[in-house]
Formats: C-alpha cells, structure tokens, sequence
C-alpha cells in the first residue's frame, strides 16, 4: 500500500512539476498547461482523470507526429531511413514497456488505480520521444 501510494503521488504531482519547465526550455509546455487546469477539474474521480489522460495522450501523440513529419522533412534520404528506424524501435520499446507496466509484478491488481497509473506512464513516454525529437531538430537545423 505505502509502494501504491508513493506511485499514486508521483503520478498527480509530476504532471505539476513537468508544466514548469518542458524539454529545458524554462517554460510550460501549452499541453502541460491544458492539462494541469483539466487535471483541477476532475476532483480526483477516476473516470474523469481517465477522460484528460485520454485527451492528453491524443494532444501528445498528434505533438509527437508534427514533431516527426518537422524533423523528417528536413533529412537527407539516409538519415530519414534512420530516423524511421529509431521510431519504429522506439514505438516497439514503448508498446512493450506499456505492456509490462500491465503485468502483476507492476500495476496490474491495483484495481481502478492501474489504468491511470499506466496512462500516466504512457503519457509521460511520448513527452519525452517529443522533447527528444525536438532537440534531433535542433541539431538537425544546426547540420543541414
């Protein structure tokens, strides 16, 4: 119980804490924003939380394919196929690791908790591969 509630603390203020700094720029990302504002909303009832995750997955995922398609467009034929191989493993990394975090070693008997807890996981995943591929970007700018 203490390891869930840990978990579950982690999970609502991470949220808060990522919203003041995205990707070391030294400011909120607009999505962070969205979501710490829909998060005050919800009075902590599951199937609300479940409807922001949900909405903030979607926000994150089209960041994520914009971020790409911008990243794409600006490579050579050989590093595009490289980056489409590094995605494609990353998408296989993920999959894999949302599947674990399901598993009953991780959350998968903590009841009603467990799909927020592993949507929040999920989510923050593609936050990350979004910063990540926004700084590829940068560097690509700087190299082509």
């Amino acid at each position: 119980m203490k390891v869930f509630a840990t978990l579950f603390f982690l999970i609502f203020t991470l949220p808060v804490f990522a919203a003041e700094n995205f990707c070391d720029s030294g400011k909120p990302h607009p999505i962070d924003l969205w979501a710490e504002k829909a998060n005050e909303k919800t009075g902590g009832i599951s199937v609300n939380v479940r409807k922001v995750q949900s909405e903030e997955y979607s926000r994150w995922d089209k960041e994520l394919n914009q971020t790409y398609s911008s990243l794409f467009a600006k490579l050579n034929d050989a590093d595009k196929n490289r980056l489409k191989e590094a995605q494609r493993a990353w998408l296989k990394y993920r999959d894999a690791e949302i599947e674990w975090y399901w598993s009953k070693a991780m959350f998968g008997d903590e009841g009603t908790s467990a799909p927020i807890i592993v949507a929040g996981i999920g989510i923050d995943m593609l936050r990350k591969r979004v910063c990540d591929l926004m700084q590829y970007k940068k560097r690509a700018d700087d190299a082509y």
